[in-house]
């Protein structure tokens, strides 16, 4: 389980209690971006805004966190349509009061511009807090729909401090079974520690689990070779398809 540690324990508890026996690699972490400069001035100016978008728990955490900072509260957003990329973060969202307007069915960054085109956005502003490295797509498409778009990093990923020499010992061995991978950012920093090794020949023929097809492209282009890809992107969803994977029928 690749996933920042903080976020792994329902994961591994699924996983634990169907029989697995889980090992946690985290190889990214959750922090604070350098600044805090543009979210709050973002937030300063919050009634300017006519869409936020949430695309992941982390972005509404530390959203609220500086909104909360500046005396203000989701009364705040009243006013201000409200995006969540998924489930888990609809759930955030309504955890602190704020029920989105928009949840796409899938949930993927695609779909996302796709139930925003059912919205007039001519002239609109919107409000994206995630992290610098993320994704372009909903920024660019947004801006041929004549949204205004302002990007603020809300949150960074960076590589935790760890020993890979046990891991190593385990991939090489054969002991792994499966590695699962979560973001895109968690492949990368993956194979950022092992490739160009003679142990990442071994790696690329393991099974390699994503939670949904942008993950599962990162993996495919460092050579690792996917084998399951849930039809919905949630922990979950992906959990079910590695049961499935073992057990079929």
């Amino acid at each position: 389980v690749t996933r920042p540690e903080d976020q792994a324990a329902g994961f591994m508890m699924a996983l634990s209690g169907l029989g697995a026996q889980c090992l946690l690699f985290p190889t990214i972490r959750i922090v604070p971006p350098p600044s805090w400069k543009e979210l709050d001035k973002a937030i300063e100016h919050l009634s300017t805004y006519d869409w936020i978008l949430f695309t992941s728990v982390n972005g509404v955490r530390y959203f609220f966190e500086r909104l909360h900072s500046a005396k203000k509260d989701a009364r705040h957003l009243n006013g201000t349509m409200v995006g969540a990329i998924g489930p888990k973060t609809k759930a955030a969202l309504m955890d602190r009061g704020i029920s989105p307007e928009l949840i796409p069915g899938t949930y993927c960054a695609e779909e996302v511009v796709e139930a925003l085109k059912e919205y007039p956005l001519y002239g609109k502003r919107v409000l994206l807090p995630r992290p610098i490295t993320a994704r372009d797509y909903i920024p660019k498409k947004l801006k041929e729909l004549d949204a205004i778009v302002d990007e603020v990093e809300a949150y960074q990923t960076v590589q935790p401090e760890y020993s890979q020499n046990q891991l190593g010992r385990l991939l090489e061995n054969g002991t792994v079974d499966m590695i699962t991978f979560t973001s895109p950012s968690t492949v990368t920093n993956f194979v950022a520690l092992f490739e160009g090794k003679s142990i990442y020949e071994e790696i690329s023929k393991g099974v390699v689990a994503c939670i949904g097809p942008v993950t599962a492209q990162k993996a495919t282009e460092t050579g690792l070779k996917v084998s399951i890809v849930p039809d919905e992107y949630t922990v979950d969803s992906l959990t079910r398809a590695i049961v499935k994977f073992y057990k079929p029928d």
